[in-house]
């Protein structure tokens, strides 16, 4: 009977697991997945954050699809930092071409923006203000600008 009871209590659970992950929506798995689409592969991520004891603020991801020649890129916010005024992301290429996602209404993530740039470098930028708690258990406004400086060139 205990054997019965566990078999059925596993079932149950891999009936509801399951049930759960398709009632999700097919965006909402893209974006927390920090996906930019079918054929994106991370070439790199950039955090945003300091040196002073808290967590970082948001990490900028970098992806590019080698069929397609685009480069895409996301933000997101660190898990512990709350955003209070917004975020944005800017993908630029050498030659001075942009995407900018700046409508400073997100909370979770900004982006993604997408750029075609074969044979030239890219910069992300990317900008988020809220708060994090430091060493100290104290709530630590910021607001976090970086810059990747030119990267993946070619």
């Amino acid at each position: 009977m205990n054997r019965l009871f566990r078999n059925l209590l596993a079932t149950v659970t891999g009936v509801v697991a399951i049930s759960a992950l398709a009632a999700v929506p097919a965006q909402a798995q893209t974006i927390s997945g920090g996906s930019c689409g079918a054929g994106y592969y991370q070439q790199d991520a950039y955090p945003l954050g300091d040196s002073s004891g808290a967590t970082g603020a948001g990490v900028m991801f970098l992806y590019y699809n080698k069929s397609t020649g685009k480069n895409c890129a996301i933000l997101r916010r660190d898990a512990n930092f709350k955003v209070t005024d917004g975020m944005s992301i800017v993908l630029e290429d050498s030659s001075g071409q942009a995407d900018p996602d700046g409508q400073r209404a997100y909370t979770q993530y900004a982006g993604p923006v997408y750029l075609y740039a074969p044979g030239r470098c890219v910069k992300l930028y990317g900008e988020v203000t809220g708060y994090w708690m430091g060493n100290n258990s104290t709530y630590l406004e910021k607001k976090h600008s970086e810059n990747t400086g030119w990267v993946h060139c070619g």
